[in-house]
Formats: C-alpha cells, sequence, structure tokens
C-alpha cells in the first residue's frame, strides 16, 4: 500500500508523532534560548516549508487559515513552583 494511501489511524498517529517529536525538541531547546526566539525560528521555518510545498494559492490560504485561527490557539499550561 502507498504512504498517500494509508488508512486515516496510520496518518493521524504518524502526525500526533510529528507533534510530539517538535513539541520534545522545543521544551528542550528552552534551556538554551527564549521561548520567543524558538517560537519565531519555528514559525519562520514552517512558513518556509509552507511556501516551498504548496502552490502560490495555497500559501497563502495557508497563511489566512493560521491568521484566522489566532483567537482559538491555547497558550501552554506553565507549571508552577511551590
Amino acid at each position: 500500500m502507498s504512504k498517500d494511501k494509508e488508512p486515516t489511524i496510520n496518518k493521524d498517529k504518524e502526525l500526533n508523532d510529528c507533534y510530539q517529536e517538535m513539541f520534545n525538541t522545543m521544551v528542550a531547546m528552552q534551556v538554551n534560548y527564549s521561548s520567543q526566539m524558538i517560537a519565531g525560528t519555528m514559525v519562520a521555518q514552517a512558513l518556509r516549508l509552507y511556501k516551498s510545498n504548496l502552490t502560490d494559492e495555497g500559501f497563502k490560504s495557508m497563511v489566512q487559515t493560521i491568521a484566522n485561527s489566532s483567537d482559538s490557539i491555547e497558550p501552554f499550561e506553565i507549571p508552577t513552583v511551590n
């Protein structure tokens, strides 16, 4: 079976695995870099990936979708030290 025709559950697992790997990398980077520096770098790299892999119309649509979702983005819960 080709990778494009895998059942949805495999794609969901693959997406979750990718998310968790990126999340763990981001957390590890916070030892050496500020959160804003990491976030800015990740956004810049993500936009470059989209620009490299989407049509111009697809890229503009993706950027608009990201902008439109700003109200639904939840912040990370920051643990407190007692």
